[in-house]
């Protein structure tokens, strides 16, 4: 009775918010220990998801207050000036900082609509590898513009079961972040998009020849709003990889970011979709 009393006593410390608390642990294993072990575990989760829903917030707060800030600062500036021209301009980079804002919400409600599954009504089998013709040939004139180049390699038919539109999204950003990152000063861009079947998953890979991203930090790079430090020069809100691991998470893949010597390597790993015979 000690021991459940013990139990109670820390779910009560819990309850009242005390989100570090855990259950006593005696270290016997039996019922009562695999109990406490079980409830230990889901209570990290609890507070890693509390502690991002803060993270999250406090990010999107500070996306929300700079662009606000500086459409505050032009019609002010606007409205001083008097001039026709002066509230045009004001007008016009209005609507771009509103375009920005609405960016960075629908990105966020497309993360949580996938990390929720509620996509999920949308996947349908067919083929990835018209998705990737499709997106690689939106993107290739993007490519050309930068004096660089977009070409593509896919063998065989790819055929996975996945929601056309979030999967061609999902592609959409790798290829974007490699027009953005994936050159140096020197060198324009050069991205590759591989699609093949290995085993039985059907592997979408974007390779370039840029910085890459350090080991370190590839685990990182698909959470919320995070920036490395080189990409603070580049457009951007932090959203992109997120939603292309959310995206995976829908489709019960993954998401592989690897060296490639130079560059980066990322892989979209989906479970391959067999025929019935």
């Amino acid at each position: 009775l000690r021991r459940v009393d013990a139990i109670t006593e820390a779910s009560h410390s819990i309850m009242a918010g005390n989100m570090g608390g855990r259950m006593p642990v005696t270290g016997s294993g039996d019922e009562l220990d695999r109990l406490a072990l079980a409830l230990n575990d889901m209570l990290e989760q609890i507070e890693r998801l509390m502690a991002g829903m803060k993270e999250v917030s406090s990010n999107v707060a500070h996306d929300l207050k700079t662009p606000l800030t500086r459409v505050k600062a032009m019609v002010e500036a606007a409205l001083r000036s008097g001039s026709e021209q002066e509230y045009r301009a004001a007008l016009e980079r209005t609507v771009e900082e509103s375009d920005r804002l609405l960016a960075t919400f629908n990105a966020l409600l497309s993360i949580a609509r996938a990390e929720a599954g509620q996509s999920r009504s949308g996947l349908a089998p067919m083929d990835a590898s018209s998705v990737i013709a499709d997106v690689v040939e939106l993107y290739e004139p993007m490519a050309e513009e930068q004096g660089g180049s977009l070409t593509s390699d896919v063998t065989g038919q790819l055929d996975v079961t996945a929601d056309r539109q979030l999967l061609a999204q999902a592609i959409a950003n790798l290829i974007d972040n490699a027009l953005k990152y994936g050159g140096t000063d020197q060198q324009p861009p050069e991205i590759n998009v591989i699609g093949a079947v290995t085993g039985d998953k059907v592997v979408i890979s974007v390779g370039d020849h840029g910085a890459g991203i350090p080991a370190e930090d590839r685990d990182r790079v698909t959470e919320r709003f995070v920036r490395l430090d080189d990409s603070r020069s580049q457009p951007g809100n932090g959203l992109g990889l997120s939603l292309v691991s959310g995206v995976m998470k829908l489709h019960n893949g993954e998401l592989h970011l690897e060296d490639n010597r130079p560059g980066l390597l990322a892989k979209l790993v989906l479970p391959l979709h067999r025929q019935a015979s």
